[in-house]
């Protein structure tokens, strides 16, 4: 009955934790049991041989009742390093009827002790994922922070070599102004008491020119009554002191104006040099005014352009300190969670022996994750929503970018008008060359006075040529530059595929890695998904605004060109207009020559009257002999005729001269009109450009403020998924304390298992002694025994029990 007890369960209740190692033990005792019956049944057979042989020689034994046999070596003995174990194998029939496999079997606690592996399996690989999410969303943010530090330098470095770029291009145009500015310093500029001094000068020279005119009238009108008069006498044939009287009075009238007449020419030439003098200096004074002003922007741009470059250098400083500063932390920080990971891989190593009754905390621990699922959707669908947001927004950049490329169009299409004149002016142009080369038989004989003047227009050409150069010399650097970004796009863009590919690798292992935590992998890869989005985004917007302000750099540099083109040719049509003096002198020239032929035909008419007087003494003192002057007279008369004559040319030429003189007063009024008309159009011109480009700077700004919003829109959604992942760390903090409150208690557990595992052992040790005390009492009750019936007896009952089997 007792040995039955000690099979069947202890007198005390074992907890789960100890009934492990119970159940251990009591295996390999049973292992022990069944290794050692065969021996004990070999034995027995022996002894069963031994004893019938010993029968048929002695005498018979007397009967005894089964159940009482002896159980000498019977007894098996276990001794182990700490403790002793002597156990009375019964029957096998009992021993089946008490003791079965079934009822030792750990089918249900090896169920549990797997399924509390899983769990802790689980639980190890929850937290080796969230450690590498950890430091994988660390290190990708700081790869973020490098490339946008490197972007930043970059940028900064491509903007400090445009300002160098533009302060030597500065310096250069500084020097060539400077140069013509040198040669100008000495002269002044016009003021408002110098400008109607011009205007009076003019007025002086329209009256002068009318007096001409009024002085070429008298002096016809005089040419006219002295032809009357001679054409008189020459009717009458008889010449009185009246008629002498007359013509000398007609002679010296007509000497007097033309006297008057050559004095008005002269003071006209003086004029129109006087004025053609000041109209250059007037020229020379508005350029060197312009000159000052370039001189003087530029100087302030280049004084902008280094504030900027001492401000972009220092800020290059400061973000190289500041990226060395973050690097020293963030390999400090990396350190330190190395370490920290390291530690807490040996805590969850040492957490994997322990966690068998943790499948409540597990369950809830369960749901938590169900509820971040839950929460994660939620994220999702707000993060889809500001998708659709960004989207729209997107549709209402590339809507503003069409409506910029419609106003394009539009200056498109100016730039067409502008073309179309320029056409027309050229047109112009040509039938003005037409009509020069019409006019250069007449200029052939003024090469000497023009030299002078073509030496001027070649160095001004010169000066026009080096500006040309200098643009041209600033397209090829402009163009140079374009093509060098392009290759640097291409390499960077090269460079990104396979930074790309690598990135689409790490998410493929990433993936793998974190098979039992597809939801978490979802949530993270749409995170990432969703920044990638928004950073192409802002990419694609700052290239956008980068184009249009190039695009408006380009239209400003070509309506620039055009504008200079058109002050071009209006100068190159001031210069022909300027020649219209040089026309004016020639003109005068010729005026000069029909003044040196009247000269000359005045001292005939001189000589004709010195004759005149010589006939009239001779008349007078000669009447014998007037056949012979009649005849003298008459070829007198032929001679006059031949005069009239001449005179009647001259007049013709005069009339002509007046016509030319009245023409080209036409033509210069004309161009007067004509340059006032292209001032106004090359004032509304300029009100056009300036209009235009305060639309560009409008625009520009505005492609700036969508920049800055964009920007803005990226940084709070960067904040939101920091502000996420630091809520992330704070449930892995919690599930940290959690687990550490886990710990504790596991400890505390254990604890108590060892506290129950002493009292167990305390308690098998006085069971032990109870067992040792009635193995004394049996040993004590079978010598009895045996001394009372006898060792026959003993022998006997054994053969007797065991001979039916």
């Amino acid at each position: 009955f007792k040995n039955r007890r000690l099979v069947e369960g202890p007198l005390f209740p074992l907890n789960s934790c100890g009934l492990n190692d119970f159940l251990k033990s009591l295996m390999r005792f049973i292992l022990f049991f069944s290794l050692l019956q065969p021996k004990h049944k070999q034995k027995m057979k022996g002894d069963t041989v031994n004893v019938r042989r010993s029968v048929r020689v002695k005498t018979k034994v007397p009967w005894m009742p089964p159940g009482k046999t002896s159980i000498r070596e019977s007894a098996y003995k276990w001794e182990g390093p700490t403790h002793r174990l002597e156990i009375t194998p019964p029957d096998s029939e009992k021993l089946l009827s008490v003791l079965r496999l079934s009822d030792l079997s750990t089918d249900e606690e090896d169920a549990i002790h797997s399924k509390m592996n899983k769990y802790e399996k689980k639980i190890d690989s929850l937290m080796n994922v969230v450690g590498t999410l950890k430091s994988e969303a660390k290190i990708q943010k700081r790869e973020e922070q490098q490339q946008m530090a490197k972007r930043l330098l970059e940028e900064q470095k491509d903007e400090l070599d445009e300002v160098t770029q533009e302060l030597v291009e500065t310096e250069h145009e500084n020097t060539l102004l400077r140069r013509n500015i040198e040669r100008i310093t000495e002269e002044k500029d016009l003021t408002l008491m110098q400008k109607r001094h011009l205007q009076h000068e003019k007025e002086c020279l329209m009256s002068k020119l009318v007096e001409a005119e009024m002085d070429g009238a008298a002096a016809a009108k005089q040419i006219h009554a002295l032809k009357d008069t001679i054409g008189r006498l020459k009717n009458e044939k008889h010449m009185t002191s009246s008629d002498v009287n007359t013509l000398t009075r007609q002679k010296e009238l007509l000497l007097q104006k033309l006297s008057t007449f050559e004095e008005t020419n002269r003071t006209l030439r003086d004029l129109l040099k006087e004025q053609h003098s000041r109209e250059v200096s007037s020229k020379l004074m508005e350029q060197q005014g312009l000159m000052l002003k370039r001189l003087s922007d530029s100087d302030a741009e280049k004084a902008v352009m280094q504030e900027q470059k001492h401000d972009q250098a220092k800020t290059a400083c400061e973000l190289s300190k500041s990226m060395e500063a973050v690097r020293g932390h963030l390999q400090a920080q990396l350190r330190n969670k190395e370490a920290e990971n390291n530690r807490l891989a040996i805590q969850i190593r040492n957490l994997e022996r322990s966690g068998a009754q943790h499948k409540a905390e597990v369950e809830h621990i369960m749901e938590q994750l169900k509820e971040l699922k839950t929460k994660g959707e939620r994220d999702k669908e707000a993060l889809k929503k500001a998708i659709r947001a960004q989207k729209e927004r997107a549709e209402r950049s590339e809507e503003y970018a069409e409506q910029l490329n419609v106003q394009l169009a539009e200056k498109d299409s100016y730039v067409a008008e502008a073309l179309s004149t320029l056409e027309s002016w050229r047109s112009r142009y040509n039938k003005v060359v037409k009509d020069k080369t019409d006019l250069e038989l007449e200029i052939v004989m003024l090469n000497s006075r023009i030299t002078d003047l073509l030496e001027q227009q070649t160095s001004m050409e010169d000066k026009m040529r080096e500006d040309r150069d200098a643009l041209v010399d600033k397209l090829h650097r402009q163009a140079t530059e374009s093509t060098s970004f392009k290759m640097e796009n291409e390499r960077l863009k090269a460079t990104m595929v396979p930074v790309e590919e690598k990135l689409n690798q790490a998410q493929m292992e990433v993936q793998q890695l974190k098979a039992s935590l597809r939801n978490y992998e979802g949530l993270i890869e749409t995170y990432k998904s969703q920044v990638l989005r928004t950073r192409m985004e802002a990419d694609e917007v700052t290239v956008k605004l980068e184009l249009c302000d190039k695009e408006n750099k380009t239209l400003k540099d070509e309506m620039n060109k055009e504008i200079e083109l058109a002050r071009k040719q209006f100068q190159r049509q001031l210069a022909e207009l300027e020649k219209l003096p040089e026309i004016l002198k020639i003109t005068e020239t010729k005026l000069a020559e029909c003044q040196d032929q009247l000269q000359s035909y005045e001292k005939k008419n001189m000589d004709l009257s010195a004759m005149i007087t010589d006939l009239r003494q001779r008349i007078e003192l000669q009447g014998d002999k007037m056949e012979m002057t009649r005849e003298k007279y008459q070829s007198a008369q032929e001679e006059n005729k031949q005069l009239i004559l001449k005179l009647e040319e001259l007049e013709r030429k005069l009339e002509t001269t007046g016509a030319q003189n009245i023409e080209f007063l036409q033509v210069i009024a004309k161009r007067e009109e004509s340059i006032h008309q292209s001032q106004l159009r090359l004032e509304e011109k300029t009100r056009e450009c300036s209009s235009l480009a305060r639309q560009l700077e409008m625009a520009i700004e505005d492609a700036k403020r969508q920049v800055e919003q964009t920007r803005d829109r990226a940084a709070s959604r960067e904040r939101a998924a920091q502000s996420k992942m630091l809520e992330l760390e704070t449930q892995l903090s919690r599930t940290k304390t959690e687990l550490n409150q886990l710990r504790r208690r596991k400890e505390d557990s254990e604890c108590r298992y060892q506290s129950r595992l002493q009292d167990l052992k305390d308690r098998l040790e006085q069971s032990e002694s109870t067992n040792r005390s009635m193995q004394n009492y049996v040993q004590f009750l079978k010598s009895s025994y045996a001394n009372v019936f006898g060792e026959s007896a003993l022998l006997s009952s054994p053969i007797r029990s065991r001979s039916p089997p």
